[in-house]
């Protein structure tokens, strides 16, 4: 029986190398393609430590569209199309004001987080959509979900874009044996953060009614599920991570 192959995009961040280290603890009959940016040092360190061959660090710059097609042909040419996709890379947050937008970080993380969404699937989903059991999963935030939080207008621009695009796909792809999801988590305490002031993580943990912000885990856990076979009639829906704060 051949491989099931899991690709991670933005595999090198916290909930990257979280899911990487679930998957591999769970199934042992997957191939996980994790990508990178520009440094595969963390992906190289959890495979050593897991002592696990199944792990393939892929590199490339998703703002370029160029270097996100060449990894779409690697892929194809040395393991096929991808069972399994989720899709999690992104700038780190910025919190600031409208008035200080900066278009060229916008349209660089647009490009990071769905053009090469874009690239990415149109190579793949083909393939994928004559597969059964095939799933996509897009990691969103809960900026997506009800009235957004106040100076996140760069963010919520483009995980509302993702938002749109996951649905456009579930919707195309229905009568497929693909699912497209998504999961929304709140504020995750990863280095995704950094930028981000102390204060609001604070308030975020305080809005929150178990009064914590989310951690890696709890967001893989979640992906997981979309990702096994206990989803097979779940197409189309974002799953909010929030605590119960949204």
């Amino acid at each position: 029986m051949s491989k099931d192959v899991l690709l991670i995009t933005g595999a090198s961040s916290d909930i990257g190398l979280a899911l990487i280290r679930r998957v591999v603890s769970m199934r042992k009959d997957c191939i996980v393609l994790a990508h990178h940016h520009a440094s595969g040092e963390r992906i190289e360190e959890l495979r050593k430590s897991l002592g696990c061959d199944s792990i393939s660090p892929l590199q490339a710059d998703f703002s370029s569209a160029d270097s996100t097609l060449e990894m779409a042909e690697r892929i194809l040419s040395e393991f096929g199309a991808p069972s399994q996709f989720v899709h999690l890379p992104g700038l780190k947050l910025i919190y600031e004001r409208f008035t200080k937008f900066n278009w060229e970080h916008f349209e660089s993380d647009l490009n990071i987080q769905v053009r090469s969404a874009v690239i990415l699937l149109r190579r793949f989903l083909p393939a994928m959509a004559k597969s059964p059991n095939s799933k996509v999963v897009f990691v969103l935030s809960s900026v997506t979900r009800g009235v957004p939080p106040k100076y996140l207008s760069m963010y919520g621009m483009v995980k509302q874009a993702q938002l749109g695009l996951m649905r456009a796909l579930a919707s195309e792809y229905a009568d497929t044996g693909l699912q497209v999801n998504a999961v929304s988590p709140g504020l995750v305490e990863t280095r995704f953060l950094d930028n981000v002031p102390d204060m609001i993580k604070q308030m975020g943990a305080a809005a929150s009614p178990g009064g914590r912000n989310a951690q890696p885990d709890d967001v893989v856990k979640v992906i997981e599920f979309l990702l096994s076979a206990e989803s097979g009639s779940v197409n189309g829906i974002q799953l909010p991570v929030t605590g119960g704060a949204v």
